[in-house]
């Protein structure tokens, strides 16, 4: 079973291309009925693609757009489409299939799976996904999280909910030493930006 990591696409571009891809999106040619299949939207725009081989070649399609019908695009004012998706592992091939065969558009996203430990985006300039950081926590049975875009706020924060305690990534291991067989915890987890 796969561990589903979540995805938010944003796709800049021409009102032409973008109109296309909205269309693809809301109408995508999935015979089997898998909603919101990042490949069913492919098809629908006419784009081929050679599906992952047991040698790892080809395009890797294993994701599902979410929430389609609260997508919104209106191409006489929107210059980007928004949306999310559900992919196994992290991020899928979909936005450089997207990028291969629309020239005009750029396609950004970020992707979190906690299983993993996966926190990635290709957002290096933080156009869209400024945080570079997220830390969950639990002290004393209250839980916690937040994104920040600066390591100096996550310490910041840190400090603030513990009333002084941590201010340090040594004060964060030592922390996590001492309440190892606790439910206490503090994870801090950094976007690690991909090309």
């Amino acid at each position: 079973m796969a561990n589903w990591a979540f995805t938010d696409y944003v796709i800049e571009g021409s009102k032409e291309s973008l109109s296309k891809i909205y269309e693809a999106i809301k109408h995508p040619d999935n015979p089997d009925g898998s909603e919101g299949w990042e490949g069913g939207v492919l098809r629908a725009l006419g784009i081929k693609w050679d599906e992952r081989k047991p040698d790892g070649s080809g395009k890797y399609l294993r994701g599902f757009i979410q929430d389609i019908e609260c997508i919104e695009f209106n191409p006489e004012e929107d210059t980007t489409i928004s949306f999310y998706a559900e992919e196994a592992w992290g991020v899928t091939d979909f936005a450089e299939i997207l990028e291969d065969n629309f020239s005009d558009i750029k396609v950004y996203w970020c992707t979190e799976e906690e299983g993993m430990g996966v926190y990635e985006t290709n957002d290096a300039e933080g156009k869209y996904f400024q945080y570079r950081y997220y830390v969950d926590t639990c002290i004393d049975n209250n839980y916690q999280s937040e994104y920040f875009t600066t390591e100096e706020a996550v310490y910041q924060w840190l400090s603030n909910i513990t009333n002084g305690k941590i201010k340090t990534a040594d004060d964060v291991e030592k922390l996590n030493e001492e309440k190892e067989d606790t439910d206490d915890y503090i994870n801090i987890h950094n976007f690690r930006v991909v090309s």
